[in-house]
């Protein structure tokens, strides 16, 4: 009967440790593998849904949050409510001031006249006369950040900031397009840059991908905020392109949401996101629909 010193014994419980460990590596990364090839299409995004819940007399207060006349829904004392519990409850639908902002600056003070559906949506009639420039409009001017909130020149850190949100969604897409880089700030104390992007070449598993990142430039902490990705690009109308609209403080916590913009073949998507604890998450989304 062969015979090991302790000092043997000991190396050969680790060998075997590290043959297991090594196994267990090989399978779970083939599993992995093998979910990334199966996945044809797939979004990413977090969302909280409380804004459709909200009590009858939250709802009956709230005031419309207007994006290029589409309601994506409304606001009461820090307490978002969705676009249908506001066209159902709410008591203020017409005769009601709101404060219109496009790109650059603020446009003026507009009457909301009319609050009306249109196929699944909600719109409103106002008397600010351009429906053309993109713009969004709130019932108070007191937090709005629009001068806070610039397109800049893409910077190589950007790449490594999207590099890090993606993280091991990188695998799908081996090229970065950075199409749009914006500045701007959570609140006065913490800048932020948030970069649009799409892939310009498929990458590993083929497909093609869109995404919204957000970096916040004090603690370094990168998120994806939007993230979608198709294999069949050519024949999926429902892909969403994805851009960033606007950067503005719609609840009046003194934290920047950001608004951003999604379009598909036939339908085009806002949707807010807030700050909360340290990280963005989604609170409410509306969809401009076809009849």
């Amino acid at each position: 009967m062969k015979k090991y010193s302790k000092g043997k014994l000991k190396f050969k419980r680790l060998f075997i440790l590290l043959i297991i460990l090594l196994v267990v590596i090989l399978i779970a990364g083939l599993i992995l593998l093998f979910a990334f090839c199966l996945n044809d299409k797939f979004e990413v995004s977090s969302e909280v849904n409380d804004a459709a819940n909200v009590s009858d007399d939250i709802a009956a207060n709230s005031e419309p949050i207007i994006v290029d006349n589409l309601i994506v829904g409304a606001i009461y004392e820090n307490t978002w409510v969705s676009t249908n519990k506001y066209y159902l409850k709410s008591n203020k639908k017409t005769d009601l001031e709101t404060y219109v902002y496009d790109i650059d600056s603020r446009a003026g003070e507009y009457i909301i006249e009319d609050v009306y559906t249109y196929g699944d949506s909600v719109f409103v009639d106002s008397t600010y006369p351009n429906y053309i420039d993109e713009y969004f409009a709130v019932p108070t001017d007191s937090y709005a950040l629009i001068s806070q909130f610039s397109e800049v020149d893409v910077e190589e850190r950007d790449y490594n900031f999207v590099k890090k949100a993606l993280g091991i969604y990188r695998l799908y897409n081996s090229s970065m397009n950075i199409t749009n880089v914006y500045s701007g700030y959570i609140n006065i104390d913490t800048p932020i840059r948030i970069i649009s992007l799409t892939s310009k070449n498929k990458g590993l598993f083929g497909g093609v991908y869109s995404a919204v990142i957000v970096e916040d430039l004090n603690s370094g902490n990168s998120q994806i905020l939007q993230y979608s990705y198709t294999k069949d690009f050519e024949n999926s109308y429902d892909f969403p392109l994805y851009a960033v609209e606007f950067l503005a403080d719609l609840n009046g916590d003194g934290k920047a949401e950001i608004i951003t913009r999604e379009v598909t073949e036939f339908n085009v998507t806002y949707s807010i996101f807030e700050y909360k604890d340290n990280k963005y998450v989604k609170v409410l989304s509306e969809t401009m629909k076809e009849k």
